[in-house]
């Protein structure tokens, strides 16, 4: 899906993930055949059942563990039709081999219309199930063996944030007035709702951090922070006629400082930080077609032709770069590098250094790549195969 903005001047490209995955059999060897990287050889390969377009999700990693986390679906079929059905499968992340498979059907039940899946950190996952008697909540530990199910409110999305809140996501339920707004709901690890309210017609979650929504008329909105347990924090009121759109142009840097981009009447596109207690910290004027992303503490900015990465004091860094356009997009990667576009490469580099780690081949029609961090790239083979290679760090 492409999305672009007049406010900001610049192009920002989103991935849809679709497709159908299910494991069958043990881990093997995969041919290399990359078009474009021919010195990549599979770690492993696994055989599926159903042929496999894409990933629904990105594999993964979870942290501090051997275990990468595959969302797929699977079909079952009723007297009418065929019914797309969620299933996580733990893998060894060396060896390839299954750990366990957990699907969120049972026979019986109710058909699934659609399948949301979130882990945390710490290994559970939980999928979102909506089917024709409403919609169900999952938490399945790490082993793989269900924690509870319980029934949930109406909502399509489900995150995870850093302190264990879950946040269901509707993101057009109508009011008391027959009015029509974002809702979100938190529960606790233990599927105990904690709290609900409406969001702004913009809205985006931070980094597990903090939950943003944007209410108001553009250019006369204010900015609403939540904390995880939809606490708020502060309302930040932006300078007069200020237009931002916040469920694109906003980012954590700094560990707890917020980074929003707006446009000025009278100065154009700026970039301002806020503390958490809603406090302007500094602000910093950029082009209108520049590139911004958060990267752990600090944050990039792609302007010019060229690389900037800032710190809290200011700029750290910068290097000359030339970026494939219209794809002068920066991107994050899983581990928290900076993912790039020219004409050969995806490139990852190194923000501390600007140094390109790793080259991600383009997708071709065979293969489907997804990089997965610390140097694991998955891709989708004859599409009947999940393979995963680790890449080759580059050197000068």
């Amino acid at each position: 899906m492409l999305k672009g903005r007049l406010l900001f001047g610049y192009i920002v490209i989103l991935g849809m993930l679709a497709g159908i995955l299910s494991f069958s059999g043990a881990a093997s060897a995969a041919d290399a055949s990359t078009s474009g990287n021919e010195s990549l050889t599979p770690n492993w390969g696994i055989t599926l059942k159903s042929q496999l377009y894409t990933f629904p999700q990105v594999p993964y990693h979870v942290p501090n563990t051997n275990t990468v986390y595959v969302h797929s679906t699977t079909s079952v079929e009723s007297e009418t039709k065929s019914w797309e059905v969620g299933v996580v499968a733990a893998v060894d992340k060396t060896t390839g081999k299954e750990k366990w498979s957990y699907s969120f059907y049972k026979k019986g039940t109710a058909y699934p219309w659609s399948t949301s899946i979130a882990y945390s950190k710490t290994g559970s996952v939980y999928a979102l199930v909506t089917d024709g008697n409403g919609n169900k909540l999952y938490s399945v530990n790490p082993s793989g063996k269900l924690n509870w199910m319980i029934t949930a409110p109406e909502s399509s999305d489900i995150h995870t944030m850093n302190d264990g809140t879950l946040l269901l996501v509707n993101p057009s339920k109508r009011d008391a007035k027959g009015n029509f707004a974002p809702w979100v709901y938190a529960y606790n690890s233990k599927g105990q709702k904690i709290s609900e309210r409406s969001l702004g017609e913009m809205y985006s979650l931070l980094d597990g951090q903090y939950l943003v929504s944007q209410v108001g008329d553009l250019g006369k909105s204010k900015i609403q922070v939540y904390g995880p347990k939809l606490n708020l924090l502060f309302t930040y009121v932006p300078p007069a006629g200020a237009v931002t759109y916040i469920d694109e142009a906003s980012w954590v840097i700094n560990n707890s400082d917020i980074l929003i981009r707006m446009n000025l009447p009278q100065t154009g596109n700026r970039l301002i930080a806020i503390n958490a207690k809603g406090t302007t910290l500094w602000g910093r004027n950029i082009a209108g077609n520049a590139s911004v992303q958060s990267v752990g503490q600090n944050y990039a900015v792609y302007e010019n032709g060229e690389m900037n990465i800032y710190g809290v004091k200011g700029l750290l860094l910068k290097k000359t770069m030339a970026l494939t356009d219209p794809m002068t997009v920066v991107l994050r990667s899983p581990d928290n590098r900076l993912i790039t576009y020219n004409d050969d490469w995806k490139n990852v580099s190194d923000p501390a250094t600007l140094k390109t780690v790793y080259h991600i081949p383009y997708d071709t029609e065979s293969l489907k790549y997804h990089y997965a961090g610390d140097g694991y790239l998955y891709a989708v083979k004859n599409y009947n195969q999940l393979v995963q290679y680790s890449l080759p760090k580059v050197t000068d």
